[in-house]
C-alpha cells in the first residue's frame, strides 16, 4: 500500500510572495499621474465653464446697455409726450374759457329804453397772467394760470336825462332773459353791490336844449372764465 505525497508549508506568513509583486514605489508615481490628469482635466472644464460665463456676462452686459439707452430714448420721448399734452389741455382749457358776447350785445339792443344813449360798452382785459414763479425765476414758466377761474366785468357807460332810464336798463339786463352772460347777486347784500356799481354824474355842460344830461357808469358780473380740462 502506498502512502499519499505530503506537502509541507514550511513559509512564515512574512515570506509569503505574489507571483506577479507590485511594489509601492512603482505605485505611487502612476497614482499621482492619474491625479494629475484628473485635476487637468477638472481645471480644463472649470476654465471652459469660466470662459463661457464670461461670454455670457459680456453679451447680457452689452444687450444691458443698449437697453438702457433705448430706455432712456423712451422716457425722453414719454417726457416729451407729457409736456406736448399738458400744452394742449392747456389750449383746450384756454378754449373752454372763450365767451362770445354777441348775443349779449343783440340783446342789449332790444332792450335799451329810447331815453339813453350809449356811449361805451366795455369788457375790461383780464389782468396780466403771473406765469412765472417768483421764489424761483430760473424754473420755465407755466404753461397758464394755476387758478382756473376768472372773474369778467361787463361795463355800460352811457347818457341820459333821467336816472329813471339808468334803473329801467339795469333791470332789463339783469333780467333772465340775460342769465346765459350775466350773473346776478340775489342775497341780502345784493342791493348794497348793486349802488357801488352804478356810477351817475351830472356833465358840467348843457345840451343844446339847455338840459344837462346825465352819464352814467354801470358795471355788471359776467359769468367767469372757467379753465377746466
Amino acid at each position: 500500500m502506498k502512502s499519499p505525497n505530503l506537502h509541507l508549508n514550511l513559509l512564515r506568513p512574512d515570506e509569503k510572495a505574489s507571483s506577479s509583486p507590485v511594489r509601492l514605489r512603482v505605485m505611487l508615481p502612476i497614482l499621482s499621474l492619474l491625479f494629475c490628469a484628473a485635476c487637468a482635466i477638472w481645471w480644463g472644464v472649470l476654465f471652459m465653464q469660466g470662459l463661457i460665463l464670461n461670454g455670457k456676462v459680456a453679451s447680457a452686459r452689452a444687450d444691458l446697455e443698449s437697453k438702457k439707452t433705448a430706455h432712456a430714448a423712451i422716457l425722453a420721448q414719454m417726457t416729451d409726450m407729457r409736456e406736448r399734452q399738458s400744452q394742449l389741455d392747456q389750449l383746450d382749457a384756454y378754449k373752454r374759457g372763450c365767451h362770445k358776447y354777441g348775443g349779449l350785445l343783440a340783446k342789449l339792443a332790444e332792450v335799451i329804453p329810447e331815453e339813453v344813449q350809449l356811449t361805451a360798452l366795455t369788457i375790461p382785459e383780464p389782468p396780466p397772467q403771473m406765469l412765472s414763479d417768483p421764489k424761483n425765476p430760473k424754473r420755465p414758466p407755466l404753461l397758464g394760470p394755476t387758478n382756473t377761474i376768472e372773474s369778467v366785468q361787463f361795463r355800460v357807460s352811457g347818457r341820459t336825462a333821467a336816472t329813471a332810464s339808468v334803473t329801467s336798463l339795469m333791470e332789463a339786463i339783469e333780467s333772465d332773459a340775460f342769465g346765459k352772460w350775466i350773473v346776478v347777486d340775489k342775497n341780502k347784500n345784493a342791493a348794497a353791490r348793486k349802488k357801488k356799481r352804478i356810477h351817475i354824474r351830472q356833465e358840467s355842460r348843457a345840451g343844446e336844449d339847455g338840459v344837462r344830461m346825465l352819464a352814467f357808469d354801470v358795471e355788471f358780473r359776467c359769468k367767469g372764465r372757467r379753465f377746466e380740462k
